[in-house]
């Protein structure tokens, strides 16, 4: 009898952690396409926005053909991705061109566990450009053994590069470090130098005899 409950307990114990596991999963996924969502919206304003301001286009629609991802070393710390987008006509919704754009996502860190990413417009590409290096990373064009090594050694280059940067980087950093803790060493000898002086030249009052 007590094996039999025991059974049952773990049955539903079984039953009540993959209903959280679902649950979380379904829930996650709504949050992640709610947040995707919001991402769309914002680039497309900022589009718009860019248009409006750099080619005086106003009162127009925008629709995506293509977001794509740039990978590569020289994008190891940055968000950077293509962005084709059709500009439609407010009128009856028709294609008036088709564009393409360099869009980066900047996060900054907002609390201790709270960042807040900001995207914008770096500049408009060359379509014809772009849609190529797009083709190309998703391997729907094949490239030459002479391209293929063009770009290895163009990737080689950009990683040493950024090694460079790095290096350069830290040893500012580091030199800024030290030259902040001898300016502190150095603050904290004058205030001891203060200190001794104030207590030396201290009125001390004597007894009348």
């Amino acid at each position: 009898m007590g094996g039999t409950t025991g059974m049952i307990v773990m049955g539903l114990i079984v039953v009540v952690v993959l209903v959280f596991i679902i649950v979380s999963s379904i829930t996650g996924k709504k949050a992640r396409k709610k947040e995707q969502e919001k991402r769309k919206r914002v680039v497309k304003d900022e589009i718009k926005a860019y248009l409006a301001k750099v080619k005086n286009q106003k009162n127009i629609s925008v629709d995506y053909e293509k977001v794509f991802a740039r990978k590569g070393p020289e994008y190891r710390y940055r968000d950077i991705f293509d962005v084709v987008v059709r500009i439609l006509s407010p009128k009856d919704g028709s294609v008036l061109e088709t564009k393409s754009f360099e869009i980066e996502g900047i996060t900054t860190k907002v609390s201790k566990k709270e960042y807040k990413t900001d995207w914008i417009v770096n500049k408009e590409t060359d379509l014809d450009e772009t849609q190529k290096n797009i083709a190309i990373a998703e391997k729907k064009i094949k490239l030459s053994k002479a391209e293929q090594k063009e770009i290895k050694q163009r990737n080689r280059e950009i990683v040493r590069d950024q090694k460079v940067q790095d290096q350069t980087k830290y040893e500012a950093q580091r030199k800024e470090a030290k030259e902040f803790k001898k300016d502190k060493s150095t603050l904290k000898m004058h205030e001891k130098k203060l200190e001794a002086n104030h207590k030396a030249t201290k009125f001390i009052p004597g007894r009348n005899k």
